[in-house]
């Protein structure tokens, strides 16, 4: 659910521009975007700067220029141009969800958490307040406050009850809590929405064999736990690498 990039109607972006010269820029950056040659829109962007006029027109292109930059993982400077862009137009609140991105990029972790805090006063229910509780919930995961990322996760999945990338994300916060059985509910959700989804498959089968009694897995004679490794055995057909050494110790005989 969340893109690198948040774009903006164009149509509309390119009739605040104004003067002729700055809308084939702003066009031709936006062009670039979606082909990703980042640096080719950047130029196009600073094009559209130098020559526009008015202040819609200036703040799309600031805005545009910050996805461009992103784009080159140049995140301090993105940040400098959706600044000029909050200046021009402070109740957006697209554009703060945009430096606040930027920011957690650049591990400005207090920076970006004021920013998805005040677009949660602007917007408490759309799209908007969706974006910052996931970003709230992904610095609270980095900054190993599990029991916070929750929160902001059980806030998202309240607003969007079928994002399956929200209940896997709550399922790992759980997982590290060892909420074994919390996360295999979510990642039960997660799989609802998303039957191909290899991440929930693999942690799921990583914590049914975590509810394993260790007598059990330290039995001599066990070859193949057969619910875990469904799901540890699927993940692997899918690409997943990371579930090798659980197989390898539950699941060799599994047929």
């Amino acid at each position: 659910m969340k893109t690198m990039f948040l774009f903006m109607a164009v149509l509309a972006a390119t009739s605040g521009i104004g003067q002729e010269a700055a809308q084939a820029a702003f066009s031709a950056g936006v062009a670039h975007l979606k082909a990703k040659e980042f640096k080719d829109a950047e130029n196009s962007f600073k094009t559209a700067l130098e020559v526009g006029e008015t202040e819609q027109g200036l703040k799309m292109a600031n805005v545009y220029m910050g996805f461009a930059l992103n784009g080159q993982g140049k995140h301090s400077e993105a940040i400098t141009f959706f600044t000029e862009a909050i200046r021009i137009d402070p109740m957006d609140p697209k554009t703060y969800l945009d430096r606040g991105a930027a920011y957690a990029r650049s591990r400005k972790n207090a920076d970006a958490i004021k920013d998805f805090q005040y677009v949660l006063t602007l917007d408490s229910i759309s799209d908007q307040a969706q974006a910052a509780y996931y970003w709230l919930g992904r610095i609270a995961d980095a900054e190993r406050d599990h029991e916070l990322a929750i929160e902001y996760y059980t806030k998202l999945l309240q607003l969007a009850p079928t994002d399956f990338e929200a209940y896997y994300l709550r399922g790992t916060a759980k997982s590290n809590l060892m909420d074994s059985e919390g996360a295999i509910e979510d990642f039960d959700m997660a799989l609802k929405y998303k039957p191909d989804y290899m991440e929930a498959l693999a942690n799921r089968g990583v914590c049914k064999i975590n509810m394993v009694p260790m007598s059990t897995k330290q039995d001599k004679d066990l070859d193949c736990l057969d619910d875990p490794c469904e799901d540890l055995l699927k993940a692997k057909a899918m690409g997943d690498t990371s579930v090798e050494d659980m197989i390898y110790l539950y699941c060799k005989k599994c047929k």
